[in-house]
């Protein structure tokens, strides 16, 4: 839309178009890396999307005390 109005001489519109369309872009951005970073930070399984299920951690996993060898590591 923005690009239309900007062709048609409506450079008011194309800015607004613009913004909303950058407004838009950064919102979802911002949704999906809090998602991830909410995720990897509960030691979730990540989704595929590929597939219709995906695995759930074991409970003893969950909990806070259990043993190293068995909580899910972190890259970094």
């Amino acid at each position: 839309m923005a690009l239309t109005a900007a062709g048609s001489g409506h450079s008011r519109l194309a800015l607004i178009a613009g913004v909303v369309c950058a407004a838009t872009i950064l919102f979802g951005l911002t949704v999906m890396t809090t998602t991830v970073h909410r995720d990897h930070a509960d030691h979730h399984n990540v989704p595929s999307l590929l597939n219709d299920t995906w695995e759930v951690s074991p409970a003893f996993a969950l909990r806070r005390a259990a043993p190293a060898a068995i909580e899910p590591r972190q890259a970094g």
